[in-house]
């Protein structure tokens, strides 16, 4: 999970990260072709092929159900 680039920001004053980032998680996916989704932060889920994506920790419980029903959808096919 990466949380949208507003948001890391934010972390360090709610004491999720210590301190600022040295550079932002989603300026680079662009830089290497992702086209992200999750801009906002409420708790959606993307699946992309095999990348499973949530846009905050209001998607915890949303991501890990799509991550075991891609796993479940993966083991049927072998």
């Amino acid at each position: 999970m990466a949380f949208p680039d507003e948001m890391d920001a934010q972390t360090p004053s709610i004491g999720y990260m210590p301190g600022h980032l040295t550079w932002k998680f989603g300026e680079q996916l662009q830089a290497i072709g992702f086209e992200l989704l999750n801009t906002g932060i409420s708790g959606q889920v993307f699946q992309d092929r095999q990348m499973l994506t949530g846009d905050s920790p209001l998607a915890g419980n949303a991501l890990g159900q799509l991550a075991a029903k891609a796993l479940l959808a993966e083991v049927e096919q072998k």
